[in-house]
């Protein structure tokens, strides 16, 4: 007995000092966040089903003076995917739905993409569907204008391209969450928001949260959301944008509360189901396991298993997450976008469970010794994909990386074929064909790994004429025409004026990196295509993250 009274002694003390320590270090913070007469956030901690922590920052309307409280609702962006999520795990327990399903059993008007996708697989993000954040961007509309959920879906009906082959890869969409909404109202027969509102939020007795589908619907108690610009805090424009299913759910700290405390007691669904949000659903076309599951990301921080989403909108960020194993939940919503909700919701994870984890180390690479003759073969220009020169040379023993205009970098190996870079982070593997010639390399920097093969020395295929570069270019998918004019003798891509508003992209230089193809700054690769008289009649956006192979046409031949 005297054993347990101590136990619940340490777990009193526990409880009393840590959300003290908590509250004293988010204060702090949200002194620089924030100051006087600004917006700010709410957070929210739960354990069990217990209340470690709850507070308010900042004001919710700066007009009017009105500081934020446990009632004020928040647009939470891109963390209601997984309430879009949860909605189909319970219509699929009710048997009205199959997650395995052609999204066209549900949509039946769907255009042919050539390939069918089904319902998880949008939830997944590995449809190939591609996001519609992009595509307005790129199609000149402005992500403040009105935008209804008729409009999200005219535009997924028109542009008919996918990323990629559905189920090999993950690249997230905002436009499969909108169809996932679309789906929910043709199953359940209810609107998008009456059934969010009345099958998920009402018996919860969550009655502070909302779903916004359609413009001018009353949010009580919103938030104004707002942006820091050169000019000081200024008021953003969210109301305009009623697209439901990836964005659009406002909460409230209170009701943010209960909705973390459902996750470890389910009443909405089987418990059976917290195992699925929290397992990898499937693996990818590389063999590697999707770290994602419904409306959730998969992450392991610093040694500990967490379940999460971030969010981000005009005026709005937020970040919720559940940790499985120590049945904790971290809920943050600022109205102001820049503010980083992820930085806040890392504080109290680093506040709360400091005794948990575990500080990553540095693995040092174990260098391994190359004779001068074995590195000598891997000497050489090698061109990358998009026209980058990478050099290689052996100096006394030592291997180099030459780039012009930047100092040497040398090179370390970590196998007989493998480098690192100490200068910064980055790795080089040399391809060894079966004749023992190397001629092809991946470089691998930022996550990413770029291919490249050795120059032979043939020169590169000459660039078109400028004149024939000239003209105007339309895209039936993104419906939208764009110029390439001359400015200062440089063939330039006009960009629509969304481009310029909000990533300051206007008139871009076209660098040729070899015959039809050039590089764009911030837009990747471009390639010119050819009729069957060689005459150029279009060209083709490679990649620019979201979107993939986006085809225009040229008008004016």
């Amino acid at each position: 007995m005297k054993k347990l009274f101590t136990f619940l002694a340490i777990m009193l003390i526990f409880f009393q000092t840590f959300p003290q320590d908590l509250e004293s270090k988010m204060d702090s913070l949200a002194k620089t966040l924030t100051g006087d007469n600004q917006p700010g956030f709410i957070v929210g901690v739960t354990k069990g089903q217990d209340i470690l922590f709850k507070k308010s920052y900042g004001h919710m309307n700066l007009d009017y003076q009105m500081p934020i409280t446990d009632q004020t609702t928040f647009n939470l962006a891109s963390v209601a995917k997984h309430i879009t999520a949860f909605a189909l795990l319970k219509l699929e327990q009710e048997e009205q739905l199959d997650l395995n399903a052609s999204v066209r059993q549900y949509i039946p008007d769907l255009p042919d993409y050539g390939k069918d996708f089904t319902v998880s697989q949008m939830i997944f993000h590995t449809s190939g569907l591609g996001s519609t954040d992009n595509i307005r961007l790129l199609a000149g509309i402005s992500l403040e204008q009105p935008w209804t959920a008729e409009d999200e879906y005219n535009l997924i009906m028109s542009y008919r391209i996918l990323n990629f082959t559905p189920g090999e890869e993950f690249l997230y969409s905002n436009g499969g969450y909108a169809l996932l909404a679309k789906i929910i109202e043709n199953v359940s027969g209810k609107s998008f928001d009456e059934y969010i509102e009345s099958e998920i939020f009402s018996p919860l007795g969550m009655n502070n949260s909302y779903a916004y589908t359609r413009p001018g619907k009353t949010i009580p108690n919103r938030a104004a959301g707002y942006k820091n610009t050169a000019n000081g805090i200024e008021r953003t424009i969210t109301e305009s944008e009623s697209v439901a299913g990836g964005t659009n759910i406002y909460m409230s700290l209170e009701d943010m509360l209960t909705w973390g405390r459902h996750y470890f007691n389910p009443s909405l669904f089987d418990i059976e189901v917290k195992r699925r949000l929290e397992e990898s659903p499937t693996k990818l076309a590389d063999g590697t396991d999707l770290k994602y599951s419904y409306g959730l990301s998969l992450v392991d921080y610093k040694g500990v298993r967490l379940v999460s989403h971030s969010g981000g909108t005009m005026g709005f960020s937020a970040y919720f997450t559940w940790y499985p194993d120590h049945d904790m939940f971290v809920g943050v919503a600022s109205n102001n976008q820049n503010i980083s909700t992820a930085t806040i919701s890392r504080l109290v994870t680093e506040t709360l469970l400091s005794d948990y984890l575990v500080q990553p180390t540095v693995v040092e690479d174990i260098d391994v010794m190359l004779s001068s003759e074995e590195l000598k073969k891997f000497e050489g220009s090698f061109k990358m994909e998009d026209g980058m020169v990478l050099k290689f040379e052996e100096k006394e023993g030592k291997l180099f990386l030459l780039i012009p205009d930047a100092p040497e970098f040398e090179l370390f190996a970590s196998s007989s074929n493998k480098f690192y870079l100490k200068a910064f982070e980055a790795q080089s593997e040399f391809i060894i064909d079966n004749n023992g010639e190397v001629n092809e390399l991946v470089w691998y920097q930022s996550g990413k790994s770029f291919p490249g093969k050795k120059d032979d020395g043939t020169p590169s295929l000459a660039a078109p004429e400028k004149d024939e570069l000239l003209g105007n270019y339309f895209s039936k998918d993104l419906n939208v025409t764009y110029q390439i004019n001359l400015i200062n003798d440089v063939p330039v891509l006009v960009m629509p004026r969304t481009l310029k508003y909000y990533l300051d992209l206007e008139n871009i230089p076209l660098e040729h990196i070899d015959a039809d193809r050039f590089k764009v700054e911030r837009l990747g690769e471009i390639y010119f295509t050819r009729d069957i008289r060689n005459r150029l009649n279009g060209f083709v956006i490679k990649d620019i993250g979201r979107l993939r192979n986006i085809q225009f046409e040229k008008i004016n031949q």
